[in-house]
């Protein structure tokens, strides 16, 4: 009997489907963790814990994808700022051509980073300046995940709520039919196939 919970665990948690950029030991190790911690009992409450587990992984999924959203807009917003704050450069190279050559150096080179920072520093700004404009640009985009973060973190809560629940009611029926066989009051019996 031990081994069909086993196989029942292993497929109801082996079902989640990963992106390709995530690992099936991290999810493996993940559910292993839940199923130690909360422990539970039956195909319903592990149905649940299923429930519960691919949820954890969807917020994880959209928390990592607004760090790369802003990320990706990192660039643009770099050039963005450093186009409005330079005047023009010294020795007539065109104001686009240094920005995109110095945009494009801030992530390899140090000299071109420093010179960002002394430009920035003019106006009184710091890095927070280019993080900031890469957010506004990215605005919608994160809304819209932090708006799936909140409805996935209360279908997460509904998981833990349904499964204290069914914990409560399993605990109340046990504790009520034994309290009736302390008591003496019949206790249902499911009629035999021989009779």
């Amino acid at each position: 009997m031990a081994g069909l919970s086993q196989n029942i665990e292993l497929q109801l948690f082996s079902k989640t489907p990963l992106l390709v950029t995530e690992s099936e030991q991290d999810f493996s190790v993940l559910s292993a963790a839940l199923m130690q911690e909360i422990k539970p009992r039956g195909i319903v409450q592990q149905l649940y814990l299923a429930d519960f587990v691919t949820r954890v992984l969807e917020i994880s999924r959209f928390q990592r994808c607004k760090v790369a959203i802003v990320n990706t807009a990192f660039k643009d917003a770099l050039s963005e700022i450093v186009y409005r704050l330079a005047g023009e450069p010294e020795m007539g190279t065109p104001k686009q051509e240094w920005v995109d050559a110095v945009t494009n150096d801030w992530f390899s080179k140090p000299e071109a980073r420093k010179e960002v920072l002394q430009l920035l520093e003019q106006f009184h700004l710091d890095e927070a300046a280019i993080e900031a404009e890469a957010i506004r640009t990215s605005f919608s985009e994160v809304e819209m995940l932090d708006r799936m973060i909140t409805l996935l973190e209360s279908r997460r809560n509904k998981a833990l709520r349904s499964m204290a629940e069914y914990s409560d009611g399993f605990a109340k029926s046990v504790r009520e039919a034994s309290n009736r066989v302390i008591e003496g009051e019949p206790v249902i019996r499911l009629k035999s196939k021989r009779q």
